[in-house]
């Protein structure tokens, strides 16, 4: 049977603890946001930095499918943080060559598997890669994005 919970990981944001139960697994999920920092215009460079998403179980055996939104822009090949009207490209990885997007596993895009099997309380770790692309003149404001992790028993 599939099961699925939902925590918020937001680019510059604050998240709170996400409570799941489930027959062979008893979780909680957070997440520690994307966050990077200041982002110099025309930046010849990608800015690149991690956030992570971490499940404590108190034990049990399941394996268990993280995936991320598409965000505010609606594609998550093509992220967007938006301050107002203005935007600021970017995305997350799975991996940290930032070669395989994550989002739900559609359209190109990858997710996370984790398998759980212990019979004492565990704390896994998914590590989120962020990058912000080089070459990019925003106009100056808090740019946020707001992505939903799904974790599907």
């Amino acid at each position: 049977m599939r099961h699925a919970a939902r925590c918020l990981l937001a680019a510059f944001g604050l998240l709170a603890a996400c409570p799941l139960a489930v027959a062979a697994l008893a979780c909680s999920v957070s997440a520690i946001p994307v966050n990077f920092g200041l982002y110099p215009p025309l930046s010849p460079t990608n800015i690149d930095t991690a956030g992570n998403v971490q499940m404590f179980c108190d034990g049990g055996k399941g394996k268990v499918n993280i995936q991320l939104s598409a965000g505010m822009s609606g594609s998550a090949i093509n992220r967007q943080m938006f301050a107002g009207p203005n935007t600021l490209d970017y995305n997350l990885y799975t991996k940290a060559n930032r070669n395989q997007i994550w989002g739900d596993g559609a359209g190109g895009t990858f997710t996370v598997t984790v398998n759980i099997n212990k019979a004492q309380p565990t704390t896994v770790n998914a590590p989120v890669y962020g990058r912000i692309f080089s070459n990019q003149a925003p106009a100056a404001g808090f740019f946020v994005d707001h992505i939903v992790v799904t974790i599907i028993f």
